[in-house]
C-alpha cells in the first residue's frame, strides 16, 4: 500500500515567520528613508537655523507652527543615512521575500513510496532496484540522499523528516532500505523496524 508523506507544516512555519518580519523591517526601513529620515533633516536643519542665530529658546513656538514634535531633533540625517536605510530594506525584503516564496512553494508538496519505488508531487521518481547507493550521513539531521541512475546519467533523490511529516517518511526510508539492501546504505546503519524499536525501549 503507497505511503505518502506530506509537508510538515510546523517546519515551515519559521520560514513564514522570519519572512513576515523581514517585509516588516524592509517596510520600516523604505519609509525612514523616504519619510522619516528627510523630515527628521528637515526639522534638525531648522533647529540648528535657530542655534546659530540664538534663538533656541524659539523652537517649541516654531515646531508647533509647523506641526512638529517640540523635542530636540538631534543631528540631522545625511544622505549616507537614507542610503543605509534603503540597503537595509533591499537586502531584508529580498531575504523575506525569498522566504514567503519557499513557503507558497511548499504548500501541496509530498513523496510517496511504493512497492517499487518513490515518487514526488513535483514529478521525480525513482524505481528501488535503480538505487545506486543510500547516503545518510546527515540522517541526525533528518536528511538521507538517494544516488540512482535515469539512463545513463546519477540523480539523486533527498528524504528529509523534517521538511515532511516525520513518521511517513521515515516508513518510506525503512521500505526503502529493506528493498535495496544494506550493502547500498553509506554514512549509517539501516532504520530499526518499529517491532524493534519497541524491544529496545521496553
Amino acid at each position: 500500500m503507497p505511503v505518502r508523506a506530506t509537508t510538515d507544516n510546523r517546519f515551515y512555519l519559521r520560514f513564514l515567520v522570519i519572512g513576515v518580519v523581514a517585509i516588516g523591517f524592509a517596510l520600516w526601513s523604505a519609509y525612514d528613508g523616504a519619510i522619516a529620515y528627510p523630515a527628521q533633516r528637515e526639522r534638525a536643519l531648522k533647529y540648528q537655523e535657530l542655534e546659530k542665530e540664538d534663538r533656541v529658546k524659539e523652537w517649541p513656538e516654531v515646531a508647533r507652527a509647523q506641526g512638529w514634535p517640540t523635542d530636540t531633533p538631534g543631528t540631522p540625517k545625511t544622505d549616507a543615512d537614507f542610503l543605509v536605510q534603503y540597503i537595509m530594506a533591499a537586502i531584508a525584503g529580498t531575504i523575506g521575500l525569498w522566504l514567503l516564496i519557499v513557503v507558497l512553494r511548499s504548500r501541496g508538496r509530498w513523496i510517496e513510496g511504493s512497492e517499487t519505488g518513490i515518487t514526488s508531487s513535483w514529478g521525480q521518481s525513482l524505481d528501488f532496484d535503480s538505487v545506486v547507493s543510500l547516503d545518510k550521513k546527515r540522517w541526525s539531521k533528518g536528511i538521507a540522499k538517494v544516488t540512482y541512475r535515469d539512463g545513463k546519467r546519477k540523480k539523486q533523490f533527498v528524504i528529509d523528516n523534517y521538511k515532511y511529516k516525520r513518521q511517513e517518511t521515515d516508513t518510506i526510508l525503512r521500505a526503502l532500505e529493506a528493498k535495496i539492501g544494506a550493502d547500498k546504505i553509506v554514512g549509517g546503519e539501516p532504520e530499526p523496524l518499529p517491532e524493534e524499536q519497541g524491544e529496545e525501549a521496553s
